[in-house]
């Protein structure tokens, strides 16, 4: 795509919200986005204006030896938030509870 392109991308479907993450060891990813979803076309949505946090777990080839080059989004861990913060939070205890345990504990 040019850059016309993806102007008229943006536009249309808004961008993604940025994310930040926890990790080692190439397990989990323990996500918290650090700006609130603006979603275009979707303004009465529940998740317009708010931080989320969620775990993506490693998937297919190398996902149990650490090696894992992809990753899926877990809808059971999803929570939005009001507060980055929260977000932030949330997603720091669901990382040191699966260090602890080795289990994701929504």
């Amino acid at each position: 795509m040019n850059s016309v392109e993806n102007a008229i991308a943006r536009h249309i479907f808004g961008e993604e919200a940025r994310w930040r993450y926890f990790q080692s060891k190439n397990g989990p990813l323990f996500v918290w986005t650090v700006e609130p979803f603006n979603l275009i076309y979707f303004k009465d949505d529940v998740a317009q204006g708010k931080y989320e946090s969620v775990v993506y777990v490693p998937i297919g080839p190398g996902s149990r030896s650490g090696k894992a080059k992809r990753w899926v989004r877990d809808e059971s861990t999803a929570s939005l938030h009001a507060l980055r913060k929260d977000a932030k939070a949330r997603a720091l205890r669901l990382y040191r509870t699966w260090q602890e345990t080795g289990k994701i504990d929504a």
